[in-house]
This record gives C-alpha cells, structure tokens and sequence, in this order.
C-alpha cells in the first residue's frame, strides 16, 4: 500500500451530480416528509417526490425501491425520537405536570416543521407490509402512553374506573392532534411560546373545573 493511499480519508459513495450517497438520500426524504406530509401516501408519487427534489424519479428509486419503503423511511425518522420523548417527559414528570410537558416534548420534537406530524394519523398510510406493522406499531405505542398516562394522572384525583381511563385518553389523543394541527397553521410561533398558551389554556379549564 502506498503512503498516499494509507493516509488518505476514505471516499464517500457519491450520487448523480458529486452529491454525496447519504446527502442524496436525506434530499430525497426531506422532500418526500413535505409531499406525504402534505398530499398524504395514497395521493404522493415517487414521480411528486422527484419533482419536489429537483431529481429524476429514476434517481429516487435508485435510493429507495418503492414508495413504501420511502414512507417508511420517513415514517421512521419523525416517529422514533419524537415517541422517544414523549417517553422521557412522562418517565420525568410528576402526574399534575404530564399533559403540559408531554405537549412541550411533541413541539420540541417536531422542530418548526410541524406538518410532520400528520404522517403518524394519515387514514391513506399503508397497513400491510413492513411500512404497515411499523405504523401499527408505533400507533399502538401512543395509545398506550396516552393510556398510562391518563392513568397515573387520574390516580392522583382518587379515579380508577378502567372505562373512565380508556374515554379520556381517547379524548387526551384527540386533543394533542388538534393542538399539533392549530400549531401547524400557526408556524411563527415557537415551542416555547406554544408551550405557554397552552399551559394558560388547561389552567384556566381546570380552575374553570375546580370552582364549579
């Protein structure tokens, strides 16, 4: 082996026009998270995706096969830090204090592109395959946080009714989506700023609770 050789950095794999290989893919699947994220699966093409990239469609199967296994690429990426942390906030977090810190926890997560979230409730996701399972799958492991931690703040109030825990978190679940929804239609404002406005919010419904 030759001293240049040995002492030389390794190489990346490089894509159409010098792009690094990971480069490319990360490219593609920041343009395909807007197009799902948007038009959600059934509607998106690889054909859309490419387009949004400024790409050939060849060169995006060239990285992902299909367009299931691009969703779950995508899926992927989004679901597992952002269930990661609601995960720490309910393992950090006294029961009074859940609903507000696991909400800062999904708009930390998201970052300022919140669309993302609709990823994990698109009706038109795939349901069978692995992309399927995966989305199943991480699903289920939101309607069992929901489900604990509805539990563990119930308990603090004396509530233990199975089917009172089983209706607020259904309505828990409903609730965090349509307060990610209003963020994503709301975009200037940050999570911390979020965090605030719906920390007046619950206060002021639970005082409004406490007084009757």
């Amino acid at each position: 082996m030759s001293i240049s050789s040995a002492s030389s950095p390794p190489r990346q794999a490089r894509g159409t026009k010098g792009m690094p290989h990971a480069d490319r893919r990360q490219e593609i699947m920041a343009a395909a998270l807007r197009e799902f994220a948007e038009h959600g699966f059934a509607v998106s093409s690889m054909a859309s995706v490419a387009a949004r990239a400024g790409i050939s469609k060849a060169l995006v199967y060239q990285h992902f096969p299909s367009k299931e296994g691009l969703y779950l690429a995508c899926f992927t990426g989004i679901a597992e830090p952002l269930v990661a942390r609601i995960e720490a906030e309910m393992a950090a977090s006294p029961p009074s204090s859940l609903p507000i810190n696991v909400l800062n926890g999904v708009f930390d997560a998201l970052g300022p592109d919140r669309t993302t979230w609709r990823l994990f409730y698109d009706p038109t996701a795939p349901t069978t395959g692995e992309a399927g399972e995966t989305v199943n799958r991480f699903r289920e492991r939101l309607t069992g946080l929901a489900l604990s931690g509805v539990s563990d703040f119930l308990g603090t109030l004396g509530e233990v009714d199975p089917l009172d825990v089983d209706a607020l978190a259904r309505m828990w679940t409903g609730i965090v989506d349509a307060v990610v929804t209003w963020a994503i239609d709301h975009p200037d404002e940050t999570a911390e700023q979020l965090t605030a406005r719906w920390t007046r919010i619950v206060t002021a419904i639970f005082d409004v609770g406490g007084r009757r």
